[in-house]
């Protein structure tokens, strides 16, 4: 007898057969079952694992022992004279039968691969899914014709488009599905990263004059799929937007959506029947995505051309003067060009259709480029039109965010992140508001999320870097310089800013090398020059810190992130000691003549050089401007505080000003009461670097602050771990 007949005369092949199916019909009653429980995927692959470690056991069992009508008894051996060596056909089932067991475990194994969850890149805050909300993935492109990836955009765009318009559904924004366009991630993943209940997948294949769509609605939560059709057509872009209003129409039945009259007619508004401006419009808005300079001027020239092909196409109309407005804002054109080439495509647009909700707030956007009183009125509007439109969301919280309304931009944010949870632009500008609020943890997380979508992004950089320094996290702040440095090695401004941060640490080492690197990359940058002379100043070389700073100022060089600040008050500061007052005060007229006037203007922008004009001025003894000055910048901090521009290197100024006034009192109260909002921007009171707070740095109170931000920021030294971030 070979072995293979001794293992079927002991029944294991069958054993193993009978076990196999009846571990797969189990495990997927168990399937079924944790679903609709809400176990955790955990759970299942704890079953799956068991039923792998038991199979084994199973053949084992089928080898010792039988299951007879009296119950289980042990196999009898084989007769002893049988021969049990292996024969040639032996060793085939065997192999095949190791074959069987092989792909069983691949397949159990893959089975637990696909349950488990994969690693989120991401990790978003968990929030309730709507019912409602949909995600459309980017549509597979089967064809060899070489503009079908483009067409196929323009189809998955436009159709996200067309079902925004239904306000019943939430529908998560094209910027964060395209984060999915090659994707191995399983449906149910998708949908917890963005917070959609539905997700829909399309293929686009195109063949000479014909078109086949094919798309399907899958359930994120439980993977059944809902609904699936395939559309062939004569290839025109009629067949298109009709194919569109098919999909949305039957989205909308399938999740008992309401669609009004109203949502029925605007889905087949604002459409082009050109085929090639469609193609044309779709290339601009993939070029303007990007947001660069060079991008942008591409996308104008797309949209310029969908416009020509057809006039009357409402939305590029809007998508060219949106773009100008882009550039005007990135400070690439200024707003009277804007104005001249963007202003009269809106007002076209408006002509043809004053309903849509993008239109209205491009419009809203130019109103408020040129201070137009109108311009909420057509936000709000807009906003009622196409509550569900990102980009209406974000351009007003954009106008919020300008008019220092960070209070009323914060929701509106919030609502665009839930369309568009992977959108880099809008955490930046949630991150942006939180700082002009002085709210710095809630700024830095949104910075650090930018980071965890697109890992090198510099917004990530820049932004945690700004947030880590004003609120006083100065070892941090060295970590995202380093890395802004490395995001775009020929910066000068990344090391420049380092070298602030550093000395601010106390790791002059560090500070030196940050110098020597900012210099290299800009020996003539006023930057640059401004951190050399700040770590000249704190290694006790102050005669060299000022010489650099009157060299500078003597150059003409333009002020770059506050330069002419730290030059202007190492001229101050020399006045206050060697008498040349005059001198100082024509640096002030040359550099900040709005101070000069006979009524002052005083902003953020100037506030810390209005402070130290004060004390020149004082010092000069012209008493009666100084103290009317230093008053200014007690108003203006105290409105610029309220509105919460506590971002800006203002936090410092009101308590110098009172410390000038002679008013100690309050100037105590008003340095506790920033150190008590979280303020930790040590250089500001830095004795090394201004004389202004001289009349309080004997008080206990101030000893004692500064006795607490000292050591917190020797703890920070001792306790930073880059690996947390």
């Amino acid at each position: 007898m070979s072995i293979v007949s001794e293992l079927r005369r002991r029944r294991v092949f069958r054993v193993a057969g009978l076990y196999i199916v009846g571990a797969w019909v189990v495990l997927q009653v168990f399937d079924l079952a944790f679903a609709s429980w809400g176990l955790p995927d955990t759970a299942l692959r704890f079953v799956w694992v068991t039923a792998l470690v038991l199979f084994p056991l199973a053949l084992v069992f089928g080898w010792r022992y039988d299951i007879t009508p009296n119950g289980i008894v042990r196999t009898p051996p084989a007769s002893g004279s049988e021969d049990l060596s292996l024969k040639v056909a032996d060793y085939v089932v065997l192999l095949a039968f190791l074959a069987v067991l092989i792909a069983s475990g691949w397949l159990l194994a893959g089975r637990i691969s696909e349950e488990a969850p994969e690693q989120t890149a991401v990790n978003l805050p968990q929030r309730d899914i709507d019912p409602f909300s949909i995600a459309v993935l980017p549509f597979v492109t089967r064809s060899s014709v070489d503009d079908t990836a483009y067409f196929a955009d323009g189809i998955h765009d436009d159709l996200l488009t067309t079902l925004s318009k239904v306000a019943a559904l939430k529908v998560i924004s094209r910027t964060s599905v395209l984060e999915y366009r090659e994707t191995t991630k399983k449906v149910r993943q998708i949908g917890r990263e963005l917070g959609a209940a539905n997700i829909l997948e399309g293929g686009v294949q195109q063949a000479a004059n014909n078109v086949r769509i094919n798309v399907q609605l899958i359930d994120a939560a439980t993977d059944e799929h809902l609904w699936a059709h395939t559309y062939d057509r004569e290839l025109s872009i009629q067949n298109i937007f009709d194919i569109q209003s098919e999909i949305v129409e039957t989205i909308a039945t399938q999740l008992a959506a309401t669609l009004s009259p109203q949502e029925r007619e605007r889905i087949s508004r604002d459409r082009t029947d050109n085929l090639e401006a469609f193609r044309e419009f779709t290339r601009g808005k993939q070029k303007m995505a990007r947001a660069s300079f060079e991008a942008l001027n591409e996308a104008v020239t797309h949209f310029e051309a969908a416009i020509a092909l057809d006039p009357e196409y409402v939305l590029s109309h809007a998508a060219l003067a949106n773009c100008y407005a882009s550039m005007a804002s990135t400070g690439a054109i200024a707003v009277t060009e804007m104005i001249a080439e963007g202003r009269g495509h809106i007002e076209r647009a408006m002509e043809l259709d004053p309903d849509n909700g993008f239109v209205q707030a491009v419009l809203a956007r130019y109103a408020a480029a040129t201070d137009d009183p109108g311009a909420e009125d057509l936000f709000l509007h807009a906003m009622e039109l196409a509550p569900n439109d990102v980009d209406v969301l974000s351009l007003y919280a954009a106008h919020l965010r300008t008019a220092r309304r960070s209070e009323e931009a914060l929701p509106i944010l919030k609502s665009a992140l839930d369309l568009d949870p992977l959108s880099v632009l809008l955490y930046h500008d949630l991150g942006r508001v939180n700082l002009w609020m002085g709210r710095f943890e809630p700024a830095l997380e949104a910075f650090r999320r930018i980071s965890q979508i697109n890992p090198g992004n510099p917004y990530a950089a820049h932004g945690a870097g700004m947030a880590t320094i004003l609120s006083g996290k100065v070892v941090e702040a060295g970590y995202w310089s380093d890395a802004a440095a490395k995001v775009d090695p020929d910066d000068y401004e990344n090391p420049a800013t380092s070298v602030y941060v550093y000395v601010s640490a106390g790791n002059m080492e560090m500070a030196e090398r940050r110098m020597l690197e900012a210099l290299e990359l800009g020996p003539e940058e006023p930057y640059p020059l401004s951190a050399q002379a700040y770590y000249l100043l704190h290694i006790g070389e102050r005669d060299r810190a000022i010489d650099i700073a009157r060299a500078s100022l003597l150059k003409g060089l333009d002020d770059r992130w506050g330069s002419d600040m730290l030059f202007l008050r190492l001229i101050a500061d020399d006045a206050l000691v060697s008498g040349r007052y005059e001198e100082a005060l024509t640096w002030f007229g040359q550099k900040v003549p709005e101070l000069m006037r006979e009524v002052p203007r005083v902003d953020s922008g100037n506030i810390i050089k209005a402070v130290d004009l004060a004390h020149v001025l004082l010092a000069a003894g012209r008493d009666s401007k100084a103290n009317a000055l230093l008053e200014i910048v007690i108003d203006v901090f105290d409105t610029e505080y309220t509105l919460g521009s506590a971002n800006y290197p203002l936090g410092i100024s009101k308590v110098e000003a009172l410390a000038l006034l002679g008013r100690t009192d309050e100037a105590l109260s008003a340095f506790r009461k920033l150190y008590e909002d979280g303020w930790r921007m040590r250089w500001q009171m830095d004795g090394e670097l201004t004389q202004h707070l001289n009349s309080i740095r004997d008080a206990a109170e101030f000893r004692a602050i500064m006795a607490v931000i000292e050591a917190d920021i020797g703890g920070q030294e001792r306790d930073f771990d880059p690996t947390s971030l």
